[in-house]
C-alpha cells in the first residue's frame, strides 16, 4: 500500500505528484482498487489545442491548453494557450487563456486570469517552495506570484 503524511503544502504536492509515478503508487492495480462516489459530471474534454502529458485530468475537466505533470481535480478548466506544469489544481479551479501555472498548488474554485503567472520551477535556492493559492481566489490578469508565496482569500492578488 501506499501512506504520506499530508501535513504540509510540499507534502500534499508531493503526494499528488506521487500518484503520477507507476513505481510509488499505481492507481490501475487491480489488486488494490480505489473507490469513490461518482460526481456526475461528463467526462473531461481536451479540446483541438490541448496537449496533455503524464497527467491526471479528472470527470468534468476541460482542457485546452498544456498540462504536463500535473493533477486535475473536478470540472478544472485550462483555457487556450494556458500552461499547467507540475501543479495540482483542485475542484473548480480555473486557468485562463495566456496563463502560466507551475510548481504550485490552486484552491478550489480559485480563478487565475488570463497572463497571471504562479510559481516558479525550483531554482535551487533555500526560499524556492510550492506556491499555494487558497480557495475561492481571483488572481488578476497579468499578476505575478512568486515560488513559496502563500495566497490567502483575504489577500488581494
Amino acid at each position: 500500500g501506499y501512506w504520506r503524511d499530508v501535513g504540509t503544502i510540499t507534502s500534499l504536492w508531493d503526494a499528488n505528484m506521487d500518484m503520477l509515478s507507476t513505481t510509488l503508487i499505481n492507481l490501475y492495480d487491480p489488486e488494490w482498487p480505489i473507490r469513490s462516489r461518482p460526481v456526475g459530471l461528463p467526462p473531461h474534454y481536451a479540446g483541438e489545442d490541448a496537449r496533455i502529458v503524464h497527467s491526471i485530468v479528472t470527470e468534468g475537466c476541460v482542457i485546452d491548453g498544456n498540462v504536463e505533470n500535473s493533477v486535475l481535480s473536478s470540472s478544472a478548466h485550462v483555457g487556450k494557450g494556458a500552461t499547467v506544469l507540475y501543479s495540482v489544481l483542485m475542484p473548480g479551479a480555473v486557468v485562463e487563456e495566456g496563463a502560466t501555472v507551475e510548481y504550485a498548488i490552486i484552491g478550489e474554485n480559485t480563478v487565475v486570469r488570463s497572463g497571471a503567472h504562479v510559481g516558479a520551477a525550483p531554482d535551487g535556492s533555500e526560499d524556492w517552495g510550492v506556491a499555494t493559492c487558497g480557495p475561492d481566489i481571483e488572481i488578476r490578469s497579468g499578476a505575478s506570484v512568486p515560488a513559496g508565496a502563500m495566497i490567502y482569500k483575504s489577500e488581494e492578488v
